[in-house]
């Protein structure tokens, strides 16, 4: 044991002695390794990471807000955010908001108080469900439907809002599940489902449709200090199509309130390439 102190001892003194002179060790050994490793060992680092799930879908109203409903001008048919344009929209928030996009963060805020409001209503809901269906239909113990041939959807989002846009829908799923097991035995009636599916369906559809009230402009709150050109730009690309995002709250302008489930502040990017 003493031997092995002994010869790498001194390369492990030299390292921590602050006055040393940089030499090609230094240089050789990424991220300040200890030179006790190979170069190589060193070098070869992990690759980027990824998440990736899957999601199941036992109904057809859950399975349109996943891929959402394009705009037909003719029909006069409105689009739908669904989950899929949600989460590539919310993405580029969350780097914006990383980037210092005090729009960026405003939006964020916005879709956090929806995710809120629609997870409540949601639960509210699951609830009152779970009670009609808790009791015996008249003797008779009824389980609660499912899809003789579910979909299962690959997931791989970037932004963590994504997630939880999909964990809102997968509860909706259900809950769609027990209403219509409660409408199938005679338990609720059309006005309960529009109070129920309908009513939930649409929080979530509120949710996913504030991830359009944004733009990509570049700007960041420095620009804004300095009332720049690219400031400048921002403003009057809100002023046009987003008045809404134009009232922001000053603790907001200042990166003092944020979501709180909100990226950490990046206000210079590595040079270097990530894998």
């Amino acid at each position: 044991m003493s031997e092995d102190i002994n010869e790498y001892g001194s390369d492990l003194l030299d390292d921590m002695d602050e006055d040393a002179p940089v030499n090609r060790l230094d240089n050789s050994h990424p991220d300040g390794a200890d030179t006790i490793v190979s170069p190589r060992a060193v070098r070869e680092r992990p690759g980027r990471l990824t998440t990736e799930g899957k999601i199941t879908l036992h109904t057809r109203q859950a399975h349109k807000l996943f891929y959402g409903r394009r705009a037909d001008k003719v029909k006069k048919v409105f689009p739908v955010v669904g989950l899929v344009r949600f989460a590539s929209n919310v993405g580029s928030i969350w780097a914006a908001s990383e980037a210092d996009d005090p729009y960026a963060d405003l939006a964020l805020i916005d879709i956090e108080h929806e995710f809120e409001d629609a997870e409540k209503v949601l639960a509210q809901y699951a609830k009152t469900m779970d009670d009609l269906l808790a009791n015996d239909v008249d003797g008779i113990n009824v389980s609660v439907m499912h899809s003789a041939k579910p979909v299962v959807l690959d997931l791989q989002f970037f932004s963590p809002w994504s997630y939880q846009g999909a964990r809102l829908l997968a509860k909706y799923d259900k809950l769609v599940l027990k209403c219509l097991t409660a409408k199938h035995v005679g338990l609720m009636f059309d006005e309960d489902w529009e109070r129920v599916v309908v009513r939930s369906g649409t929080r979530i559809r509120a949710m996913f449709q504030r991830s359009q009230f944004w733009r990509a402009t570049g700007v960041t709150r420095n620009d804004i200090a300095a009332n720049n050109k690219v400031a400048q730009r921002a403003e009057e690309i809100y002023a046009k199509h987003l008045q809404q995002m134009l009232v922001m709250p000053d603790d907001v302008l200042r990166g003092e309130k944020r979501a709180r489930m909100a990226p950490k502040v990046k206000l210079e990017q590595p040079l270097e390439q990530h894998a």
